[in-house]
């Protein structure tokens, strides 16, 4: 079975297509190969896997906006100055060790995370994690069908490399690192209109 592939950066993956041409609005029909109907599928789920994510952003900013982060404080410590809050009871007794002082905390930390947990599935946080992994899971097969479907043309197969670029690439400044300026070069390479393709006299 193949493996997952990453999911493309859209603003990657958006730049590429247009450099080599392509426009991401893909009509299906009769014309188009089986990696330009694979292209179109793998677009639409990384638009439904971003609608997911904005989704679920909006919310979990929501109950933070109106909770807080289910933390609390922790009394300072000049050896530590950097260690102001925690979020999980092992940090409470690492910091405070097993005293009365501890115990309360996290009881209190125990009351927040409750509060937060409400919250959260009052908001419905619970069911947008769910679809934001479903189209994830979809998005990682639509990117693995496009990658296995035949290549018919030279542009199939820089369609390919392209989508390979977007999902590898992690930021901007990726671009001018290795691999991802070769595999760049490679897709120019490529190209229809490169002369080295054209067939032989």
């Amino acid at each position: 079975m193949s493996a997952a592939v990453p999911p493309p950066s859209c603003r990657v993956l958006t730049t590429l297509l247009d450099e080599i041409g392509r426009s991401t609005d893909i009509e299906p029909g009769n014309g188009t190969t089986p990696v330009e109907r694979a292209l179109r599928d793998l677009l639409d789920a990384l638009a439904a896997h971003e609608a997911a994510l904005a989704g679920l952003d909006r919310l979990e900013e929501a109950v933070v906006a109106a909770h807080g982060y289910p933390r609390v404080p922790l009394p300072g410590d000049p050896a530590r100055p950097g260690l102001a809050y925690a979020a999980d009871p092992t940090t409470i007794e690492r910091h405070l060790g097993h005293g009365s002082l501890g115990r309360r905390l996290k009881a209190e930390l125990r009351r927040r995370q409750a509060v937060v947990r409400e919250a959260a599935a009052a908001a419905g946080l619970p069911a947008a994690r769910a679809r934001e992994a479903v189209t994830a899971r979809a998005l990682g097969a639509a990117g693995t069908a496009l990658l296995i479907a035949p290549c018919q043309t030279v542009q199939d197969l820089r369609l390919k490399l392209t989508v390979v670029i977007a999902a590898g690439e992690a930021g901007p400044d990726d671009a001018t690192a290795f691999p991802w300026w070769c595999l760049r070069v490679l897709a120019v390479d490529i190209s229809p209109a490169s002369s080295w393709l054209e067939p032989r006299a």
